[in-house]
């Protein structure tokens, strides 16, 4: 007799959504998209940019997290949790 268990998985079917369906249009992020122009982030960053190496992520994307994290009060601690 073995003690080994199997688990039997069954998978619902997958829903075709995108994500402009989810989010409403008056959402405030999709306003802060259609009125904040970030065109200077790449060439502030321009200068620190490795030539070499690994690509890195988007600085556009990376400040539209930056600012997320902001505006949800998401707080980055090196050595605690909040």
């Amino acid at each position: 007799m073995t003690m080994m268990g199997s688990k039997q998985r069954s998978f619902a079917p997958l829903i075709n959504r995108s994500l402009e369906d989810l989010v409403p249009p008056d959402h405030f992020y999709r306003h802060l998209e259609r009125t904040l122009d970030l065109s200077f982030v790449r060439q502030f960053v321009q200068e620190t940019s490795a030539g070499i190496g690994r690509p890195s992520i988007d600085p556009v994307v990376f400040f539209k997290l930056q600012l997320v994290m902001f505006f949800e009060g998401i707080v980055r601690c090196a050595n605690r949790i909040l």
